[in-house]
């Protein structure tokens, strides 16, 4: 089982998209997926089509239990399904974590080991996390064997690095050395001259490899998470769906997986 945390601390980088169609891509691959949704705004979960936990019964739905609970006993609660994939859905109470982790035995350690317990029930442990340096992702990027970083096009995607690269750094030296970052993802690529320049300007950094560019496509994402579906169960025959196909087995490759061919529906 690999645990990949989508990561990137700015808005607007199309992680939560990323995480969800490279996830379903994966799945449809054959291979056993689960995401978890560690961002309390719920995006992953809404955009999946799946209720977000409210009422008394949410925080036992959700990573809450988990790494509150007590450190003898933590275990993810039981995922639901979405589009073939195990699904561990977000609600707003998770932001509770964010003052209450510090306290806590084992403190930003316990999603790791929560999520190490199903390795015989996954090939791939997906989690999308806040755009932030919260406690809620620094969990995330502490329980990942590798980061998936998706950078907008244009400067504010490029300026951003410095502080991804430092923050690895950091948590490698202080808890897990073997992180790395598997994969970057340009995103929202469009035809400007901007545009091409810093996806190229990403390449000639040489952090990490870098996938083929997922183009900005106003209508079809916003439209496909609206009816909570992955991009290629919303309109199969879109451009798009082969862009996320690439990213998928160029992640896979640079995890050394030998990728899978999709069943086609």
């Amino acid at each position: 089982m690999r645990t990949l945390t989508f990561m990137n601390h700015a808005g607007g980088a199309a992680k939560t998209t990323t995480a969800l169609n490279i996830g379903y891509t994966m799945s449809a691959s054959g291979y056993r997926v689960l995401l978890i949704d560690a961002d309390p705004q719920s995006n992953l979960t809404r955009w999946l089509g799946l209720n977000v936990p409210d009422g008394p019964e949410a925080k036992l739905e959700t990573l809450y239990a988990a790494v509150l609970g007590p450190a003898d006993q933590l275990s993810l609660p039981a995922p639901v399904q979405a589009h073939g994939m195990d699904v561990v859905r977000s609600c707003l109470d998770l932001a509770e974590v964010e003052p209450l982790l510090p306290g806590q035995v084992m403190g930003q350690m316990r999603l790791r080991a929560a999520v190490r317990k199903l390795a015989d029930r996954y090939d791939f442990v997906l989690i999308d996390p806040p755009p932030s340096l919260g406690q809620l992702s620094t969990l995330a990027v502490l329980a990942a064997d590798d980061l998936v970083v998706p950078v907008p096009a244009g400067n504010k995607g490029l300026e951003g690095l410095a502080g991804v690269t430092r923050l690895v750094a950091t948590f490698r030296q202080v808890a897990v050395p073997d992180l790395r970052i598997a994969l970057m993802v340009p995103t929202r690529v469009n035809t400007t001259v901007l545009s091409r320049d810093s996806v190229e300007a990403l390449r000639a950094a040489k952090i990490a490899p870098v996938s083929t560019p997922l183009t900005e496509r106003p209508s079809l994402y916003p439209n496909s998470q609206l009816h909570g579906m992955p991009i290629a169960v919303y309109d199969p025959k879109s451009p798009a769906v082969a862009e996320v196909r690439s990213v998928a087995r160029e992640l896979l490759e640079a995890l050394g997986e030998v990728p899978r061919a999709e069943a086609q529906g």
